[in-house]
């Protein structure tokens, strides 16, 4: 079996030096995949400048379908599974890279021409790049670093919750340089502030590509000999095992023990298994509230905030926190368990979404700061824990396809959020529609609460 030249360099390197390299590749990829949670920061800008040059009809609440696409492309992470069991990691990866940076680029000149040409650029393409991937990367991080499963996927999570903090002032100060600020509905009239809009497109493309392509280099799984993968653990048939149970003489086909019994199931056997809906239940509920904050901070804090450069600022420190509540939430996950964890998330969550109209009554934007690092530190355990439960519930076999079945809940909660937005948003505004969102991330404590009651629900508590 031929072994790619990256991998046995790296194998070389001391263990925590070649697992802070393989982390950072795969950082830097995430840097660029999370520019989906920027989609709020541009969307005044966006549909402004579709309004007045390419539709009129075009609303705010129409292109919340492109999120829709970006962050939760039907089978996206399952085609990554399986392209990296024919391709290998990093040529799955490329494939992913280069469809999402294609979509970006072409996006110059589908805004240009209509809504369902963009929806397809920005939207479809972004979203199958991105989903393929995304899992990759962290899959691949999870495999030379088995024994820090929470820790290593927060980080890379880390790298996709703070690409925000850095592109989203960078969008602002590229297309809107002189602050203007918005009409009350929430649009930009300013011409000279529109026509910037297309150019950001091609110039982010080009800055996705080049962090992309130093990343993808180290984007591969270890070889056999190193005492991380079995043979058939680098086709995708065999689960990972740790320097440890190698120095210790154990079955080389052995798989990693969370606590209980050895637990490795094929995704037809998953998806028999209660556990699975009770993930994917929650899963739908926590990125539902999660992806209607993202999506619409900015057109709400503009209802009372007439400053888009401190709208953006407020935006960049939430992404930090979250970044950093990413690492801290998959710390705390691996010390006490992910039930635990996501129930003090979830929690946290109802009460701000409940009190977060209170801001605009108050009416200062100081307080909407608070609140909105708050709801970034709640939505940034979704995406540190649930790859984590999926590996501890289901095993390491098959865990890139497993978390690509289990993340098609977003791809159903996003349907359920754009379709609420384009038909009632307009009719309940945004008290109505806090208070409402706030029913989901209760109802995903609810189950995580009793998710002891499923087969493999004892793994995660």
């Amino acid at each position: 079996m031929r072994v790619d030249p990256v991998a046995e360099f790296l194998t070389r390197l001391p263990q925590n030096t070649r697992i802070c390299i393989v982390i950072t590749g795969a950082v830097l990829i995430h840097l660029s995949l999370g520019t989906y949670h920027t989609f709020g920061n541009m969307l005044p800008y966006m549909a402004s400048y579709m309004q007045n040059y390419t539709d009129s009809s075009i609303r705010l609440e129409h292109l919340i379908w492109i999120p829709t696409f970006q962050g939760c492309f039907p089978f996206a992470m399952i085609i990554g599974g399986y392209l990296t069991s024919r391709l290998g990691p990093r040529l799955a990866a490329a494939v992913g890279c280069g469809t999402m940076v294609s979509g970006v680029c072409l996006s110059y000149w589908t805004i240009q021409q209509g809504f369902w040409p963009f929806l397809f650029t920005y939207g479809f393409m972004f979203g199958l790049g991105q989903g393929i991937a995304y899992v990759i990367a962290v899959s691949v991080v999870i495999n030379w670093a088995p024994h820090m499963v929470g820790f290593g996927s927060g980080i890379v999570a880390a790298g996709f919750g703070i690409s925000s903090s850095i592109f989203a002032p960078i969008q602002t100060h590229l297309v809107n340089p002189k602050n203007y600020a918005p009409s009350k509905e929430g649009y930009f009239p300013q011409g000279d502030l529109l026509e910037k809009v297309p150019g950001i497109f091609f110039s982010l493309s080009i800055i996705y590509a080049i962090m992309q392509a130093i990343g993808l280099i180290v984007i591969c799984d270890p070889p056999p000999q190193n005492g991380l993968l079995s043979h058939k653990d680098m086709n995708g048939t065999c689960s990972i095992e740790t320097h440890h149970e190698v120095e210790n003489g154990s079955d080389s086909d052995s798989e990693i023990d969370f606590g209980s019994e050895p637990v490795s199931l094929t995704p037809r056997e998953m998806l028999k298994s209660s556990t699975f809906y009770w993930l994917f239940a929650a899963l739908f509920c926590c990125s539902f509230y999660g992806n209607l904050f993202y999506n619409l901070y900015k057109t709400f804090g503009e209802t009372f905030i007439q400053d888009d450069m401190f709208l953006a600022v407020a935006f960049s420190i939430g992404s930090i926190a979250n970044a950093i509540a990413r690492i801290g939430w998959g710390i705390l996950t691996d010390r006490t368990s992910f039930q635990f964890t996501l129930s003090i998330a979830t929690c946290m969550a109802t009460v701000l979404l409940l009190t977060m109209p209170l801001t605009a009554a108050i009416g200062s934007k100081w307080l909407f700061l608070f609140w909105l690092i708050g709801m970034f530190i709640c939505m940034a355990a979704t995406h540190a824990l649930f790859i984590t439960a999926a590996v501890r519930c289901f095993g390491t076999e098959h865990k890139t396809i497993n978390y690509g079945c289990l993340i098609l809940s977003t791809t159903f909660s996003g349907v359920l959020l754009a379709l609420g937005t384009q038909y009632f948003f307009l009719y309940i505004g945004y008290f109505w529609m806090f208070i409402g969102a706030a029913i989901f991330p209760f109802a995903a404590f609810l189950l995580i609460s009793s998710i002891k009651l499923t087969p493999q629900g004892h793994l995660v508590i």
